[in-house]
């Protein structure tokens, strides 16, 4: 990871890496979609200022350097649409998990799944990674979609793996290979071809 993250999704839609100049937009997006992300997302009810998301992308631009994983902007028509990264990236193993997360505006024009489909690519084709893990609370069909779609196969189920505010859920676990993604991109050209 020797430059900073950047990768084009298609003509309306990048990934960025996090830096300081997103704070204040990071911020505002956070803010103005906060009662749907609380739904599912843990850390909501922690940012309660601008100054807690400068932590947060501080944390995101060390753990880049530190070459454990990536936090991005999903960028669409020239905003701040969400964010999607690698949580940690396990070395040894050669194994990373995927979050995502998009503004309530953003919600519909298939940026996740694009978003995802790149740091995909990214890990297996640049970092060499073998496998990809997404975590999903139970109920949240909508995030659930997307793993499905991108061929992951569900693995299983963990019992009350997540606390979420005053309760846990339960998560199930999506994966994906190195190989099994190289087999659906080629069925897909195929497909294309033909």
């Amino acid at each position: 990871m020797e430059t900073l993250f950047k990768y084009d999704i298609n003509e309306s839609a990048y990934l960025k890496l996090l830096d300081l100049s997103d704070v204040e937009e990071l911020f505002a997006l956070t803010d103005r979609s906060r009662d749907t992300l609380r739904e599912w997302l843990p850390f909501v009810d922690d940012v309660k200022t601008v100054k807690d998301t400068e932590q947060f992308v501080k944390n995101a631009m060390q753990q880049y350097a530190d070459h454990n994983g990536i936090q991005a902007g999903i960028y669409y028509d020239g905003k701040l649409a969400g964010v999607i990264g690698y949580h940690q990236i396990n070395w040894q193993h050669k194994w990373t998990s995927i979050g995502y997360w998009l503004g309530n505006e953003f919600v519909g024009k298939g940026l996740v799944t694009n978003s995802m489909k790149a740091l995909i690519d990214f890990a297996f084709n640049y970092l060499k990674l073998n496998r990809i893990e997404v975590r999903v609370a139970v109920g949240n069909i909508r995030s659930r979609t997307i793993p499905k779609v991108l061929g992951f196969h569900e693995e299983g189920r963990l019992r009350d793996a997540e606390w979420l505010y005053d309760h846990y859920v339960d998560q199930v676990v999506y994966g994906l290979t190195a190989t099994e993604w190289k087999k659906i991109k080629m069925s897909n050209e195929a497909t294309v071809v033909l």
